[in-house]
């Protein structure tokens, strides 16, 4: 048998994101395409044991000796890519918890907007939960699959106006504890539609406040904010059998944010050491 030449890139590897249908955990019906310049496939994060006691005798590995559950186990992913206008309610709203309001979110002390929901819960769906579908690149579509019950527990936004022609780019890392079925599910429920991707780019200049910090007009070279809202999967619901979880618990045991601009330092800047 020859050896195949031909080899898979990872820019075959296409991934879209969309709201849960329905109810938390559901996996959604319609995606949008991420321009991504980075994909790290799901990590599964099963029980693997090998050598399982009394299963088998002798040196060499027998298939009874790997104990493999995968019921109640983590799913993890990463993406990267361009942010466009309609990346920013899904991921936003999703990664702090709080549904958009006229385009803008306010986040302060007291924010307890979406801290703890059930599994299977209706409405609103927005700031829950989401599924992220990943487009397989064999001649088959074995290799599809889509993972609902998506959380998202870091949003990294960053630009740079004399980098990407200014555009704006997001590093998104999610989890989720709701089993997934593999093979043809993504290819079957992408609308047509969502077949090519977005070209409405998110622009730092594009915000009406986007030279100013602390109210002070300056120079901006560069931004960076990073939303840290982790999430901790409670008890046994849904569906028992498959793992899923009761109760998702945000910002436990906090919400962090991180901004990071770098300006030019000059006299409007002074107030900034005071």
């Amino acid at each position: 048998m020859a050896i195949n030449a031909s080899f898979f890139s990872s820019k075959e590897l296409s991934v879209g994101v969309g709201i849960d249908n329905s109810a938390v955990g559901t996996a959604a019906t319609s995606f949008t395409y991420i321009e991504a310049d980075s994909v790290t496939p799901p990590t599964f994060n099963d029980i693997k044991i090998e050598r399982r006691g009394g299963s088998g005798s002798g040196i060499m590995t027998a298939t009874t000796d790997m104990f493999h559950w995968g019921k109640g186990a983590t799913i993890e992913g990463s993406v990267s890519g361009y942010m466009t206008d309609a990346l920013v309610p899904l991921l936003m709203s999703n990664v702090l918890g709080t549904a958009v309001s006229s385009n803008s979110w306010t986040v302060d002390g007291t924010s307890t907007s979406n801290v703890t929901f059930e599994h299977a819960d209706s409405s609103p769906l927005s700031n829950k939960t989401l599924t992220f579908a990943y487009n397989g690149v064999g001649s088959s579509t074995d290799d599809c699959l889509e993972v609902p019950g998506c959380v998202i527990t870091s949003l990294t936004l960053s630009a740079d106006p004399n980098e990407d022609g200014g555009r704006m780019k997001f590093d998104a890392s999610w989890i989720s504890r709701t089993r997934i079925a593999i093979g043809g599910t993504y290819d079957a429920s992408v609308s047509t539609g969502a077949a090519t991707y977005s070209e409405d780019y998110v622009y730092l200049g594009d915000y009406g406040y986007n030279t100013q910090v602390d109210a002070t007009d300056v120079l901006l070279k560069s931004f960076s904010m990073t939303i840290e809202n982790p999430v901790v999967f409670g008890g046994f619901g849904g569906s028992g059998a498959n793992g899923t979880p009761q109760t998702y618990i945000r910002s436990v045991p906090e919400m962090i944010i991180t901004v990071n601009p770098v300006l030019k330092y000059d006299g409007a800047c002074d107030q900034l050491w005071e």
